[in-house]
């Protein structure tokens, strides 16, 4: 790990923080685990690394004043450790990265937690004392040094991990016997399931079972691949969408009463 890669890997951890006040969707492994493989040479092994991490991670999400394990960290460290153990398209090198990134994403999780509570503590009374002075030129101040906070509150931890750790990591790898690697490899296999499950629990509902099931059927018995599903969903998705909207529209029009069938129509003076 050169310095130049750890200090790239600091910054876009950093400029992922930012979603914390976004939508939440830079956060994502899918998105942040392949700009760490451009980053480090080995693009391969960070879209297998982050579409098993997407997959365990795919029902998390901050609500109210829950906040998930740090998937931004967690991805880079995953990363960061399936390419450097040099096999990164192995079961081992995988279950490596995934015992790695879940670790990070715990202990992060706790970091941020401490992090919310000062930001909490700190600047809302700041931010009170000025708006009562009327000082509002200095407000901007406050965001300003929130957003320095928040940038460096994953920058340093993931500068500080993926270049001082590079010989932890190898030592721990060596240290960690061959079958507990192996229910880890297993591990990685089955906590995507956990985590698609996740998602569907939040989001099947019962008029939402018969595509669930058009898509199992399309892909187990038909043989369809992923992208001729998604295409094929896509189409299903906006004729859904258009007949929930005229629907909207009918429902908002006025209704017209009848009696014995025969529409009563306003009569109008000319």
């Amino acid at each position: 790990m050169s310095l130049l890669q750890a200090i790239l890997l600091a910054l876009w951890a950093g400029f992922c923080s930012f979603d914390d006040q976004g939508p939440q969707m830079f956060r994502r492994p899918l998105l942040i685990g392949p700009i760490a493989g451009l980053i480090l040479g080995d693009l391969q092994s960070a879209l297998i690394m982050s579409a098993t991490l997407e997959l365990m991670w795919m029902g998390l999400g901050n609500m109210a004043g829950y906040v998930t394990p740090d998937m931004i960290i967690g991805t880079i460290v995953g990363v960061v450790v399936t390419v450097q153990t040099g096999e990164g398209t192995s079961d081992a090198s995988i279950a490596a990265g995934v015992a790695a990134a879940t670790t990070v994403a715990v202990l992060v999780q706790q970091l941020m937690v401490i992090f919310n509570n000062l930001v909490k503590q700190l600047f809302a009374p700041w931010a009170d004392r000025l708006a009562l002075s009327g000082n509002f030129d200095s407000i901007m101040k406050i965001n300003i040094v929130a957003s320095l906070a928040q940038f460096a509150i994953r920058a340093v931890p993931t500068f500080l991990v993926v270049y001082f750790s590079t010989s932890i990591v190898d030592s721990a790898l060596n240290a960690i016997p061959t079958n507990v690697l192996n229910g880890l490899s297993v591990a990685s296999g089955i906590l995507p399931a956990v985590g698609l499950s996740i998602l569907m629990t939040m989001m099947m509902k019962g008029i939402f079972w018969p595509f669930l099931i058009s898509g199992f059927v399309l892909a187990t018995y038909m043989g369809q691949s992923v992208l001729s599903v998604t295409l094929f969903s896509l189409f299903i998705a906006i004729i859904y969408d258009m007949i929930m909207e005229i629907k909207a529209k009918q429902d908002e029009m006025p209704k017209v009463s009848t009696v014995a069938g025969v529409v009563e129509e306003e009569e109008y003076d000319l």
